[in-house]
């Protein structure tokens, strides 16, 4: 604490106006997805079952995809900020749009649903690659966790709107919160930007270098490879706990506003925890284990979580580990990695990023959707019990990748 002090203490007024806009844009960022999460999971529900994830999931490729193409094909043309306006307008007319034509169409929720899990990513990976080109290694280990868990404190204060008001005033209009916070988000942005070093990334970009250059990046750098493998294995992780998570809600809650309430408290249960994991339990864990013990006890923790919901299935246990898994990606997991990206160039920072916080992030439940779908075609009703096998699979490979990323680290990086 006393460190934390000091380094504040130590920042030049500009800086210290920079961490405050930036805290401002991940509070608004994490609020208005605690908001609108619920409301379209509850939706989607409803209208499409728990069956369809992994269709969903499927799906999602091409716009990710499509997205990202996008976004690495026009950011060094237009620069940062004028990407983060064109995102900040998308996310408004999308949610607004989705909100107005349910009643009439409402098939539009499946787009909804896998478009609100894209934006999220892509809005706080343009905060992220901003932090990452102006706050140094030094300070980093110290105010990662800092902006983090402000983050969480609007996600922690959206998901309250779902939580008391879905019952008294239904789900769909909650869609609309996204005008005024997403408002407010772009000027915060905007203000920390021009106290930023991300406007060096136009002049330090070939306009005319290919659009998949931040695959290009990937596929040179064993380095990036890892972090990349980390993402899927994480987010693999997260789907296939999501899958069974929602099976049982489904059943246990039929009623679509009563289940938003639900959602909305049990995210915002997951924020608070994740929260004070970002305040305090990564300043000790970084302190006291280091980085790569760090990385290292992530997937153990998830083990033991897998193996207490195997040995005592329930809805108790699977909302448990599903809400512990969730808790860790946004708190502890999420930090973590961020302070992989550090020795790398700004322009990796940007592009290469983008793949990996974007298109990876939510790509890999498509392969979660293949598991599932192989799984049910060749064992029907026993897919909960193997789905458990394949999470042990992936937390034994997990622990291998990160043995080679740090071989990677120390043999090229300096961290």
């Amino acid at each position: 604490m006393l460190s934390l002090r000091s380094e504040i203490a130590s920042l030049t007024r500009s800086e210290k106006l920079f961490i405050l806009f930036a805290m401002l844009t991940a509070f608004c960022v994490s609020g208005e997805y605690g908001i609108t999460r619920p409301v379209s999971q509850s939706i989607f529900l409803a209208i499409f079952k728990a069956s369809s994830y992994p269709a969903f999931w499927l799906a999602t490729v091409p716009l990710n995809f499509a997205i990202v193409y996008l976004y690495t094909r026009f950011l060094p043309k237009i620069g940062p900020l004028r990407m983060m306006a064109i995102c900040t307008i998308a996310v408004m007319s999308v949610n607004i749009m989705t909100a107005f034509l349910l009643p009439y169409f409402p098939s539009i929720i499946f787009f909804h649903f896998c478009w609100k899990d894209i934006y999220v990513l892509l809005m706080f990976k343009q905060l992220w690659s901003m932090i990452h080109s102006t706050i140094s290694s030094g300070r980093a280990k110290l105010l990662f966790g800092a902006i983090y868990g402000v983050g969480m404190c609007g996600g922690v204060c959206g998901s309250m709107i779902p939580g008391f008001l879905a019952p008294h005033f239904g789900s769909v209009p909650l869609l609309y919160f996204s005008l005024p916070i997403y408002t407010v988000l772009f000027f915060a942005y905007r203000s920390a930007y021009y106290r930023s070093g991300a406007g060096k990334l136009v002049s330090s970009v070939d306009e005319h270098e290919s659009s998949f250059a931040g695959f290009a990046m990937i596929a040179r750098s064993r380095y990036l490879l890892g972090i990349l493998l980390l993402v899927v294995f994480m987010q693999i992780t997260v789907a296939l706990l999501d899958y069974q998570f929602s099976h049982r809600i489904e059943i246990a809650i039929p009623s679509l506003d009563l289940r938003t309430a639900f959602y909305g408290k049990l995210i915002g249960a997951i924020n608070l925890f994740s929260m004070g994991l970002q305040f305090i339990g990564s300043f000790l864990m970084i302190r006291f284990l280091g980085l790569k013990n760090s990385h290292y006890l992530i997937p153990l923790i998830l083990c033991a979580a897998t193996i207490g919901q195997w040995i005592v299935p329930g809805l108790v246990m699977i909302t448990f580990a599903y809400s512990l898994t969730k808790s860790l990606d946004y708190s502890l997991f999420g930090i973590i990695r961020e302070m992989l990206f550090l020795p790398l160039k700004l322009d990796e920072k940007f592009r290469a990023k983008a793949v990996i916080d974007v298109f990876a992030y939510r790509t890999s439940k498509a392969l979660a959707s293949f598991l599932l779908l192989g799984l049910q075609f060749f064992v029907g009703s026993q897919v909960a019990t193997l789905t458990n096998a394949v999470l042990m699979g992936i937390f034994i490979a997990w622990i291998g990748v990160v043995t080679l990323i740090f071989k990677k680290q120390e043999q090229a990086y300096q961290v």
